[in-house]
């Protein structure tokens, strides 16, 4: 069966999650994505790993899957000449590089599109392209404290409690084959590429869009900073714990009503939302007292019942025996011939008609794995080829 992007030529150069991960995301859909690797590769692949996995790591194996690989070093004017080779190939190229490193490798917009004029050129950056701050180099967690992201929560004696996950890597990966598909759409109609800036500070302030709101000078706490009784998670009586959302008004009757609680339904401290988050603390102590007392099932199939949404706190380890997780194959098993089987999170959302087992076409590669055959495509003869290799400025697996 096709897949909606089998045309579309992708060249990827970045590193980490956020540039990667929206290849991954375009390649999953049918893109060839070739990975344009440092003769090193990219940090993520010497991040989690162990000696099963030999040369690659969890990540690498999960963001690179259904992609090529080639290795080149682009400080060498050979190396420099297949990245062009490339650009002229491609509809979509993806970068990490700062401003500055993407110019003297000969790898920056004007570059590239002075090749290729129909190429979109899809940066992330960690600060945006302007201002005082624009080319310095950013990681996730560093930006989400920018945001104000990490400011939300804390320990008791007031540090900033640093998240888990990687909110501004992982969206941006998500938002930018959003922002390449309207280039491209766009391109259909005009014949040109354009270039595409997204930042992972703008991405950790998207994340908040439903909060980062503020009325002039007013006050006023922004939306989401105040804990709630009512979106928290609590203990029970077998050890387990569940989470319980119910910020509306009406769901805050049914749990009363499910919870034979019926008085405090009309309380005055409780009867809106914002006296119910002011009052946090006193609903809290009687939500934990009673959740104490019976088991996690029993709480659930009540609340669930009076049509409050609830749910189990389960580890990451239990995600992938999740029989509502599997029954709609948001984890995928696929066998690598380097380490076996893998287990992986998915694809996040499906097209009526396609068969999911048959979008991990490719495994994820071994650092450079196809450099030979890349280069054939481009034009290289087979001495050229050769030549490349000898001269270090390309890398394949069995050179290293």
């Amino acid at each position: 069966m096709s897949l909606p992007l089998q045309d579309v030529r992708v060249v990827e150069a970045a590193e980490m999650l956020a540039g990667p991960g929206a290849a991954m995301f375009l390649a999953d859909q049918g893109a060839d994505v070739i990975k344009l690797e440092t003769l090193a590769g990219d940090i993520i692949r010497g991040m989690s790993t162990s000696s099963k996995l030999a040369t690659h790591s969890k990540g690498s194996l999960t963001l690179n899957r259904n992609k090529r690989s080639i290795s080149a070093d682009l400080t060498t004017a050979e190396g420099r000449g297949v990245l062009h080779r490339l650009a002229g190939w491609a509809d979509v190229f993806i970068t990490s590089l700062r401003p500055e490193v993407a110019k003297r490798l000969e790898a920056d917009y004007d570059t590239l599109s002075g090749i290729n004029s129909k190429l979109v050129y899809a940066v992330m950056t960690g600060y945006g392209p302007r201002g005082p701050e624009a080319g310095k180099p950013g990681y996730d967690l560093v930006l989400q404290a920018r945001a104000g992201i990490v400011a939300e929560r804390r320990a008791p004696d007031g540090s900033p409690i640093t998240p888990y996950l990687m909110v501004s890597d992982i969206s941006g990966a998500m938002f930018l084959p959003y922002a390449i598909m309207c280039a491209l759409w766009e391109r259909q109609r005009t014949g040109q590429g354009r270039r595409v800036d997204i930042s992972l500070l703008g991405m950790s302030l998207g994340m908040q869009v439903h909060a980062l709101c503020r009325l002039g000078p007013e006050d006023s706490p922004l939306p989401g900073m105040n804990p709630s009784a009512l979106s928290t998670a609590y203990a029970c009586a077998d050890g387990r714990w569940f989470m319980l959302v119910a910020p509306a008004d009406h769901q805050w009757r049914a749990v009363c009503r499910a919870l034979d609680l019926e008085h405090l339904a009309e309380d005055p401290m409780f009867v809106a939302y914002d006296g119910r988050s002011k009052h946090t603390p006193e609903l809290h102590e009687i939500l934990s007292a009673l959740f104490a007392t019976r088991p996690l099932k029993e709480w659930q199939a009540l609340l669930e019942h009076a049509g409050v949404s609830c749910g189990p706190v389960m580890t990451r380890n239990d995600v992938f025996d999740d029989p509502q997780i599997l029954a709609n194959e948001m984890m995928i098993s696929t066998e690598h011939p380097a380490v076996g089987r893998v287990d992986m999170v998915g694809f996040p959302f499906t097209l009526s008609g396609q068969d999911t087992a048959e979008r991990v076409r490719r495994p994820a590669p071994a650092l450079g794995e196809q450099s030979r055959e890349v280069l054939a495509e481009l034009g290289y003869s087979t001495t050229e080829v050769d030549a490349l290799l000898r001269s270090g400025a390309v890398r394949e697996p069995s050179l290293s």
